[in-house]
């Protein structure tokens, strides 16, 4: 059985400016490190997606075109350094769209992206990601429906599997799959214009304890997974649970030991610690923030992809697009 906790939180500030808490929790309000899609709401570039390399440079993927590209925040002129190709199912014969999910560096500089469309985890290698030429990933782990996000943890690769609640784990060296925990469905109708969102398997974290914390989208929720002695899932556990969380997507720590969830329906980025949660900052969808997807952090400082889909918080206000921002770009923060 699903333990479920819901906490008495207090609530977002919803008038599009800061909610107040900014002056402790950041240095400043979030701003735009680089605009990708000069378009805005032609959605000509998505990204949904970020992590670091030990050196601080940002990488990300393209939905659109596949493209892996890296940005060095100092100079922020995006570079395309591989690419996820486009497929045809063999067994359908259709046309598969590459769309690029979570993302993750191995030690030994290997990038690796979930490609939930392939139910493959795929790998660009260091040396391709220095080469003079883009090169293509290819398949580094199979057995992954619906992948989504990926973390590594010493020898193993965890995957979230989206909608399917799925939670797979990998060697960290590659090869096949094995489902490893499960979060049970759930959909959730999303005013204002009631889309059902039934992603119960997301952004994931590794916490001081060695447990697993899970992104559960639609519940608004975060689930802990505790590992057993012989490395197999305990039973999920809800860490917490909040309306400040409907449309958690990523999440990780910061240097201090604090859990920050990029909250894609609100616009904001809210902070989990001592079992409470709490706006670090919130707007409506003139930005900076438009459906922040994942967060990353070097140093003290952070950085969110704007995946700008336009829903609850992002609608803009006739209801029906999120034209108000600046769509698709990365924002920059500081502790």
């Amino acid at each position: 059985m699903f333990l479920s906790l819901l906490l008495s939180l207090p609530t977002g500030c919803g008038d599009g400016t800061d909610n107040g808490t900014d002056g402790r929790l950041l240095t400043g309000a979030p701003s735009i490190l680089v605009d990708l899609d000069p378009n805005s709401t032609a959605m000509t570039f998505t990204v949904e997606n970020i992590t670091a390399n030990p050196q601080g440079q940002l990488y990300f993927s393209d939905r659109e075109s596949g493209n892996i590209l890296r940005v060095d925040p100092a100079a922020p002129t995006p570079v395309v350094v591989g690419k996820i190709e486009d497929r045809t199912d063999p067994a359908t014969n259709m046309p598969q769209k590459a769309n690029g999910g979570g993302l993750v560096f191995t030690a030994a500089g290997d990038l690796l992206i979930a490609a939930g469309p392939f139910g493959e985890v795929v790998r660009l290698t260091a040396s391709e990601l220095n080469a003079a030429n883009p090169g293509s990933a290819s398949a580094f782990v199979t057995g992954v429906q619906g992948a989504n996000a990926v973390l590594l943890d010493g020898d193993n690769l965890y995957v979230s599997g989206g909608n399917t609640g799925n939670l797979y784990r990998a060697p960290a060296s590659g090869g096949v799959a094995e489902l490893w925990a499960q979060i049970a469905p759930n959909t959730r109708s999303v005013p204002p214009d009631n889309f059902m969102q039934s992603v119960v398997s997301n952004g994931l974290a590794i916490d001081a304890s060695g447990a697993l914390l899970v992104a559960d989208t639609a519940r608004g929720a975060i689930w802990k997974i505790t590992k057993n002695s012989d490395g197999n899932a305990g039973t999920p556990e809800t860490l917490i649970q909040s309306p400040l969380l409907y449309g958690v997507d990523g999440i990780t720590f910061d240097p201090q030991g604090r859990l920050w969830a990029a909250v894609n329906e609100r616009n904001a980025l809210v902070v989990v610690h001592d079992g409470q949660a709490e706006d670090a900052h919130k707007n409506d969808n003139a930005g900076p923030l438009e459906f922040p997807a994942a967060v990353v952090f070097v140093g003290n400082v952070g950085y969110v992809p704007n995946y700008d889909r336009p829903r609850a918080d992002n609608l803009a206000v006739d209801g029906m697009t999120s034209s108000a921002g600046i769509g698709s770009s990365i924002v920059k923060f500081s502790l």
